[in-house]
Formats: C-alpha cells, structure tokens, sequence
C-alpha cells in the first residue's frame, strides 16, 4: 500500500525556499524604507532653498542671520523652541511653515542657516553623529566636504554661488 503526501526532504526544501525568500523581502523593505527618508529629507530642505530665493527674488539679498545670542550673525538653527524664526522673514510669506524635524531628535538633527551679510548664504542639515557612508551617497551632489574641520565637514545642504564653502 503506497501512502500520498510529502516527504520530509520535500518539506525542508519548501521551508528554506520560503526562508529565503522573505530575507529578500525584509531586505528589500529597508532600502526602500531608508530611501524614501532621504527623498523626505532632500524635499524638505529643497522647499526651504526655494523660499529663501524667493526671498532674494524680491528683497535682493538673503534673509540675514539674527544677532540674538543663540545666533549671534552666525549659524543659527532650527529647533522646537525658535521654530521658523531660525531664518527671519521667511515664513509665512515664502513658505508656509519650515518643515518640522522629529521632536525627539531636535537637539542633534537640525537645519542651520548662516548668511551675517544677505550677500551670500549658506543652509544645511546638520546630523550631529555624521553621516552614514548610504547618507553620504545619497546626498554626494549637496555635500560639502572640502573642508577640513568645522560645521561643514560631511554636511549636505545649499549655499549661494558666491559663500565660501567652509564658513
């Protein structure tokens, strides 16, 4: 009398090829996962370049740094204490709101703005722990990385033609 079903080779091999699949699945989920945060990251801070050349449009220079002593004409940054203040005159006529960044990482991940004469600017996002060798792929084309030390190393953002990439 022969039985009908599977054996138990038959069966693991099943198994594996479904273990197997799903680890291609997972790790295809990060990536996209990772990728759309940077998409959202490069958005954001393209709306804040955009306001601020709008601003320039109509005004002929850059909004200037505050002389505040959280700012001092320096860099000056967003967090959830000056909001959309960190960049003066911009909103709400240019844009409506600066785009928020997660409260719970609001004191390591942020947006910095410099321009202490409206002449030129400068507007990056800062990541206090650096850049990870995807974010630094990801965002080659907005880095400034000819700078030694400082703010700007392995930093990504907008400056005008005319800012010195190190400041």
């Amino acid at each position: 009398m022969m039985r009908k079903g599977f054996t138990i080779v038959e069966l693991l091999i099943v198994i594996v090829v479904i273990a197997i699949l799903a680890a291609i699945t997972i790790v295809a989920y990060t990536g996209i996962q990772e990728r759309a945060r940077f998409s959202a990251m490069r958005s954001d801070i393209a709306s804040i370049n955009k306001a601020i050349q709008l601003y320039y449009a109509d005004n002929g220079s850059y909004p200037i740094t505050p002389n505040t002593t959280a700012c001092n004409g320096n860099w000056c940054g967003w967090d959830q204490v000056t909001g959309d203040a960190f960049i003066p005159g911009l909103s709400p006529e240019y844009i409506a709101t600066i785009p928020q960044l997660p409260t719970a990482n609001a004191s390591s991940d942020t947006y910095l703005y410099r321009s202490p004469s409206g002449t030129d600017y400068k507007l990056i996002r800062l990541l206090q722990g650096g850049l990870s060798a995807s974010e630094s792929a990801a965002f080659s084309d907005l880095m400034t990385t000819t700078c030694s030390s400082g703010i700007n190393t392995t930093r990504w953002g907008y400056w005008s033609s005319s800012a010195s990439q190190c400041w």
